[in-house]
């Protein structure tokens, strides 16, 4: 009987110990797996932002038309020449403003420049040739613009478009 008792003692003693081993052991795995979730929640909500990040600049959107015009061969005086850029500038706005709302990757870029380029434009008395030096778009078009000033003896007020595209385009 003393035998028994002291088997029995052992048992539990050891079966004590065993758990006392095998809780911290659970404890740490425990605390392991409670962070690799976080780690993985918190990795999926950066994808989230990366991929919601990837659509907004993949769906990027043309707001604004920005001419900058130069000019070549008769050139109007300093006080004119402002108001013939300004005037030009507004032109070219109002021929290129259906690009305004259009998404950057769906525009066919070589299409831009025939829009403009060789135009006749009266402004303020007096006609231009356009040419599209550079069209860089993004968010915004910008439009590199040569304008060529006509004598005034040409009273031809027809808009032409020429064939082709002979200006750089960046996108």
């Amino acid at each position: 009987m003393r035998y028994l008792a002291i088997f029995i003692l052992g048992f539990l003693l050891g079966a004590s110990l065993t758990n006392l081993l095998l809780a911290r052991q659970q404890e740490q795995l425990h605390l392991a797996r409670t962070e690799l979730e976080q780690r993985l929640a918190a990795a999926s909500e950066e994808l989230v932002q990366l991929k919601e990040n990837l659509d907004r600049e993949s769906r990027q959107v043309i707001v604004a038309v920005e001419p900058v015009i130069t000019f070549s061969g008769d050139r109007p005086p300093a006080v004119e020449g402002r108001a013939v850029t300004q005037s030009l500038t507004r032109e070219i706005q109002d021929i290129l403003a259906p690009l305004k709302g259009q998404e950057v990757r769906r525009l066919n870029p070589a299409l831009v420049p025939a829009m403009i380029d060789g135009r006749t434009v009266k402004v303020n008395g007096r006609q231009f040739k356009l040419k599209v030096t550079l069209l860089l778009i993004s968010d915004k078009v910008i439009v590199h613009v040569q304008a060529h000033g006509l004598p005034a003896s040409s009273s031809s007020s027809a808009v032409s478009l020429m064939a082709g595209c002979p200006a750089t385009v960046a996108i």
